[in-house]
């Protein structure tokens, strides 16, 4: 990495301003110039030395009493060396436009149309810079900035009426003429080329829809029963939670990330707290990793499961669904067993987890991997070979390999296609270097692959618990940082030193030093991230949550071109979106 900052140093000196590298977290900052943004993007695209070919997000962070008031973020990663790189650049308040990078990363419109939305900074040449998450007639304001009030300012939607032509214009209720507007962001296209098409049809999915994975609208415009464009339309779902985070202690952020991916809350647990951890620089004793890595691999097969499940009922299997919801019950007890809870668990704890396993669990969690590897071949014999299902999925929905890295995809989008990245191998955590297990890869990156993968996946994590299982250690669950970690109940129950201990912890809040960091997770669905900004207090100056299913929404329209209308399930649920952590 030193290597590269020299030569863009050399081949770029007005446009690298400074470089910060955090050796503690194995991090490197670049702050440049934001004339010089495009280019030096492109480059780092493009050099051989660099092949930052994937875009990991664009975020924003506010400083209102700063002259450069904002700082556009741009965190980009290496698939080919494996390095992560973050670039930053300044903008004022009363100019804050930058070129947009679209022209070099797909995945960049969205994550861009997200920044414009939440913090009002414009985008030079993004070929569709609107709102994203908010509704398009918001005019209060950008709510992550921060004299944005976290409970908002009482806006509420005008639904404008639009009179018939053959009558005369309608007036308000305060004797106002109603103003006809006309909103173009939806409308087909004009002139497009094709030889027998007369007129296109533009048709609203969603957002009240059995199969759209809760509250998404589709608009899709139509040649036929053939999708010409298909545009995402969300927001629905939206909840603010990186704005609550500024108002939360660290700790009491962790329930709030249950509730991104409902189907997966410990993944979205255990990606929070490593982000936390790596910015406090705990080491988390052995038990705790295996229990963590144990917890995260049962949740994978769950989240997959019920993946599967839907998935088939959304294209027309029932049994499968059944079967799939059987075997998910009884992992979902064991997680009951666990903490007390079954969907939103809040087991996770910043240096370690909420409390062991207990002989009963572990007995319970053997004799379930005894029997899983022949459900997973029941499912399979339901579908794999099933003339409708291979109708279904077989090159349906196909990305390749540069497309799908292009626009960002991660976790089995990605793998689908072919392209070996796994967060768990490539930049390992928990105990997954100590386990011996596989990626499973496709070859076509079509639907069908991204269902193999997933059932392989299953296969795998099945493989990692046993191992662990096997292995698990004796020992503490929680690490040992008085500063930051508060001491085991019992001792809180009997001892005033460790009460009083506590009692400092939850009230003043864990106060992490001035620095920034990004960690990302191989979540069920793809990498989960959170990039935290601390300034030292017990509340995160800045939190950003890089959400795979937000991410994946961005290629649905290049995945969705060219196929049928009933097509269009298939492609929602080969993503696996929960709108939940696709809105935030």
């Amino acid at each position: 990495m030193q290597s590269l900052i020299e030569i863009l140093m050399t081949r770029f000196p007005k446009a690298v301003l400074s470089v910060q590298a955090d050796t503690e977290r194995a991090e490197v900052s670049i702050n440049v110039a934001a004339e010089h943004v495009l280019e030096l993007s492109r480059f780092l695209h493009d050099e051989p030395d660099a092949s930052f070919n994937h875009l990991t997000d664009i975020c924003s962070v506010d400083y209102p009493e700063d002259q450069q008031r904002f700082e556009v973020v741009y965190h980009l990663h290496s698939l080919s060396k494996n390095r992560r790189l973050r670039l930053k650049a300044r903008l004022s308040e009363d100019n804050p436009t930058i070129a947009s990078v679209t022209s070099i990363w797909k995945g960049a419109e969205f994550l861009e149309r997200e920044v414009y939305d939440m913090m009002g900074i414009r985008f030079a040449g993004h070929p569709d810079l609107r709102r994203i998450l908010m509704p398009e007639d918001y005019d209060e304001g950008f709510p992550l900035r921060k004299d944005f009030p976290a409970e908002g300012r009482g806006w509420r939607s005008q639904f404008d009426f639009i009179p018939r032509l053959d009558e005369p214009p309608s007036e308000s209720l305060d004797g106002d003429e109603v103003p006809e507007r006309e909103k173009q962001a939806f409308r087909a296209e004009q002139e497009r080329p094709g030889s027998l098409r007369r007129e296109e049809l533009l048709l609203n999915m969603g957002p009240q829809h059995p199969s759209t994975h809760g509250v998404l609208r589709v608009v899709l415009e139509l040649d036929g029963e053939r999708i010409v464009k298909a545009t995402p339309d969300l927001g629905y779902l939206h909840r603010g939670v990186e704005k609550l985070s500024e108002g939360l202690a660290y700790m009491q952020i962790i329930p709030h990330t249950d509730r991104l991916d409902y189907v997966c809350a410990m993944a979205n647990n255990y990606a929070y707290v490593r982000a936390v951890e790596k910015l406090l620089g705990i080491t988390i004793p052995e038990r705790g990793e295996y229990i963590r890595t144990i917890v995260a691999e049962m949740q994978r097969i769950i989240g997959h499961l019920f993946w599967l499940g839907t998935q088939a009922l959304d294209i027309g299997a029932m049994t499968v669904f059944f079967w799939t919801f059987r075997e998910r019950e009884v992992l979902l007890d064991l997680f009951e067993k666990l903490c007390g809870a079954r969907l939103t668990l809040n087991y996770y704890r910043i240096g370690g987890v909420d409390s062991d396993l207990t002989p009963e669990v572990i007995q319970r969690l053997k004799a379930f991997l005894v029997t899983f590897p022949d459900k997973v071949k029941e499912y399979d014999s339901l579908i794999a070979s099933n003339r409708i299902w291979l109708g279904r999925t077989k090159d349906v929905a196909v990305i390749s390999a540069e497309d799908a890295i292009n626009f960002g995809c991660t976790g089995p989008v990605l793998r689908g296609s072919g392209v070996a990245y796994d967060i768990r191998k490539t930049e390992p955590y928990g105990v997954y270097d100590k386990v011996d297990w596989e990626v499973p890869l496709g070859k076509k990156g079509d639907t069908y692959d991204r269902y193999w993968v997933r059932m392989e996946e299953m296969r795998q994590s099945a493989r990692i618990i046993q191992q662990c299982l096997d292995q698990l250690p004796p020992g503490a669950i929680m690490a040992d940082a008085p500063q930051y970690i508060p001491p085991p109940k019992p001792h809180v129950m009997r001892d005033m030193e460790s009460l009083i201990h506590h009692f400092i912890i939850f009230t003043q809040g864990l106060k992490p030093p001035k620095a920034e960091t990004y960690c990302g997770t191989e979540a069920p669905k793809g990498e989960l991230g959170f990039f935290i900004v601390s300034d030292g207090s017990a509340r995160p100056y800045r939190l950003k949550i890089r959400s795979p299913s937000f991410v994946h929404m961005g290629a649905f329209d290049h995945m969705a071109r060219g196929y049928l209308i009933s097509d269009i399930i298939t492609i929602f649920g080969t993503y696996d979106i929960v709108m939940g952590e696709c809105d935030r």
